[in-house]
């Protein structure tokens, strides 16, 4: 007995011991990333001190040109987050700043490879407590009652947000004009001179990697059959990132096995999209065009009139972020879109002597934002459109806002979206990403209500309904290119008379 009790005693206090030595490196191991995580934060917080020394002038002037006012306080943290960190390239091959030496924003990667917001100290990507924090209060209706953010009835998706039905071209299109049509979500159809552009395309019922997912409550207001049968070719399919309500697999398969792509029409996508959609769509390599920040392409034609039509389309940055599995979070870029087409046409000039020939030059400009939030303390709006701006026509998010504090980071509201449209320098913006699924937790019809006391409040002088707009499913607008360089026209927008009913 005074064994088995002297062998039980040494093992209790063995496994005292091994608990007391596992507490103890467990806390080292916990002070040492504490350590090293604090020592990152102040290099960081350190090196950001400096960079705001080289670049708070510039960014003074940034403000001064968004606000119309001086800054009052010198020391305004108006560059927090240019970071001047180098880091390897996921390859290896080279490194490189995430800001360049105008502080405008590089594609930008982590040490693991994923890609970042260069100018955000905080992930846009939500981690997965916040999600069942916002899941939580999803199911307790903390911001809005179940019956407030999903439609209730179809009597009331066809009040509030009819859909346009159009069988056939529009053959009265005014070609000096940019046509726009809303097929839902984010996915429009629009026509600049002879090009026809479609932002990403989803035409499924589910935004969802399974049948079971988010339901889709308004159909898609032009399917891909109908555009067949318009024989209306695309020369541009563009994708701002592979969110299931952006990227659609079965769209891009049916698109390629409907033949709906021009001679020489692309499929655009972010950086490291092509062999995804390769892999899973069986889209050929060279009918790809990936394409990271500030990069652009161009396609062009030539008419019978010896017209001459060139597109550029340029991928733009975001503030977003990506995933279709726990297992790929930011292995993939998320970008904007800003599309400038060009036509020069020769024109004859007779007189009695001679005859000499002239070319008249014709420019379009439109913007598609995809998904994005606003940066606190960065200009990144403002950047896009000193680079690529002004832009006759912007296609802009006002949806999946809600809760604040969840969706902030990735989506913005409507008075943000009135903040996009003045930082970009937009003649006109139309109201996107909406209407469709019920992604986030604000009233399903609350969007274009608060986008019309945003243009009031915060637009300066914005007329909602002229100058920013919602338009029903289905229904062609045409907007006037400016006139100059500076975006001024004398003519109106070509509206159809039937508003969207706004439900206060």
């Amino acid at each position: 007995m005074k064994s088995i009790r002297h062998n039980m005693e040494f093992a209790r206090t063995r496994a005292k011991n091994n608990m007391k030595f596992a507490r103890t490196r467990a806390n080292l191991y916990y002070n040492a990333k504490v350590r090293r995580q604090r020592y990152l934060y102040e290099s960081t917080v350190e090196h950001t001190k400096q960079m705001q020394v080289q670049s708070k002038d510039r960014w003074r002037n940034w403000l001064k040109q968004a606000k119309g006012k001086e800054i009052e306080n010198e020391n305004d943290d108006t560059a927090s987050v240019l970071l001047e960190v180098e880091i390897d390239d996921v390859n290896g091959d080279y490194k490189r700043a995430w800001f360049d030496e105008d502080g405008f924003p590089r594609t930008s990667r982590d040490k693991n490879g994923r890609f970042v917001n260069p100018w955000s100290v905080v992930s846009s990507t939500p981690p997965f407590s916040s999600f069942l924090r916002w899941r939580r209060e999803r199911w307790m209706d903390s911001y809005a009652p179940a019956s407030l953010r999903e439609p209730q009835s179809l009597e009331e998706r066809q009040q509030f947000l009819p859909i346009v039905t159009c069988n056939s071209k529009n053959k009265n299109r005014n070609k000096n004009n940019i046509e726009f049509q809303w097929i839902g979500h984010s996915t429009c159809l629009v026509q600049m001179d002879n090009f026809t552009i479609l932002t990403d395309p989803v035409f499924s019922n589910h935004a969802a990697p399974i049948p079971a997912g988010v339901p889709r409550f308004t159909p898609p207001a032009l399917n891909l059959e109908r555009l067949q049968e318009k024989q209306q070719h695309i020369d541009a399919v563009v994708i701002s990132h592979d969110h299931y309500d952006h990227l659609d697999v079965h769209s891009l398969r049916e698109i390629e096995d409907r033949g709906l792509l021009s001679e020489r029409g692309k499929y655009f996508v972010p950086l490291g999209h092509k062999h995804y959609i390769m892999r899973t769509c069986g889209i050929a390599a060279d009918k790809i065009c990936e394409l990271e920040w500030w990069q652009s392409s161009t396609i062009q034609k030539q008419e019978d009139d010896s017209s001459q039509h060139e597109l550029k389309i340029s991928c733009a940055p975001a503030q977003h972020w990506c995933s279709r599995t726990p297992f790929d979070r930011n292995l993939r870029l998320w970008c904007s879109w800003a599309f400038h087409s060009t036509t020069l046409t020769p024109t004859s000039t007779s007189t009695s002597t001679s005859t000499s020939t002239s070319t008249s030059t014709s420019e379009k400009s439109f913007y598609f934002a995809g998904d994005t939030g606003v940066p606190d303390n960065f200009p990144l709006h403002e950047q896009i459109g000193e680079r690529l701006g002004p832009f006759d026509l912007a296609a802009l998010p006002i949806g999946a806002y809600a809760p604040n504090w969840f969706m902030k980071e990735s989506h913005c509201a409507p008075h943000e979206t009135v903040q996009i449209h003045r930082a970009i320098r937009a003649r006109y913006s139309v109201g996107v990403h909406w209407g469709t699924w019920a992604l986030a937790d604000e009233p399903y019809f609350e969007p274009p209500r608060l986008l019309r006391e945003a243009c009031t409040s915060v637009g300066d002088g914005l007329v909602f309904g002229r100058d920013m707009l919602v338009v029903r499913h289905g229904e062609r607008v045409e907007f006037p290119c400016s006139d100059d360089v500076d975006g001024h026209s004398n003519e109106e927008v070509i509206v159809d008379p039937h508003p969207v009913l706004l439900k206060e």
